[in-house]
This record gives C-alpha cells, structure tokens and sequence, in this order.
C-alpha cells in the first residue's frame, strides 16, 4: 500500500547584513514566508520578500541549506526562493 503523507513546512529565513554606516535602515520582511502543506516525493517551494536588497540564508534548525540537488535557491533582488525536491518527512 503506497501511502503519500503531508508535509508542513516551517523554514526560516534569516537575512545576514552588512551594514555600511550607522544610520543604515533595517531589513524587514515585507511578505513573511508562509507554511506550505505539500506531497511527499513532490517539491514545494518557500520564498518572502525583503524591504531591500540583502543576501540570505536558508536554515532549517541549525543547520545552513545549500544549493544541491536537493535544494534550489535563489534570490533576484529583495526576493528570496527555496525550492526543496523530492520531499520526504525529515523535510519537515
């Protein structure tokens, strides 16, 4: 029996900033990332969007995401994407 299960997602997306001169303004998350219930084995892609242009990093817990064959990442500007294939529950 092939049971396909859900899967939530809550990732977090941290932005690293390197701040010029001390009256720089704050990035702030204009459109949070949002939990997505997804299929196992299928993909599911996250992605926010930042007040201003800032370079980023995917965690899941501690740990840094990379961009493999498991994980696809992107970033265009203020807005930032995750795309994780073929999921499985420890992508949860």
């Amino acid at each position: 029996n092939s049971q396909q299960s859900s899967v939530h997602f809550s990732l977090g997306l941290i932005p690293s900033l390197l701040v010029l001169h001390p009256s720089a303004l704050p990035i702030l998350f204009q459109e949070e990332m949002l939990n997505k219930e997804a299929t196992e084995g299928q993909a599911v892609t996250l992605h926010c969007k930042l007040s201003k242009s800032a370079p980023v990093e995917w965690r899941k817990g501690n740990m840094v995401l990379k961009p493999s064959e498991k994980y696809k990442i992107e970033q265009e500007g203020p807005f930032a994407e995750l795309t994780i294939q073929d999921l499985d529950l420890a992508d949860a």
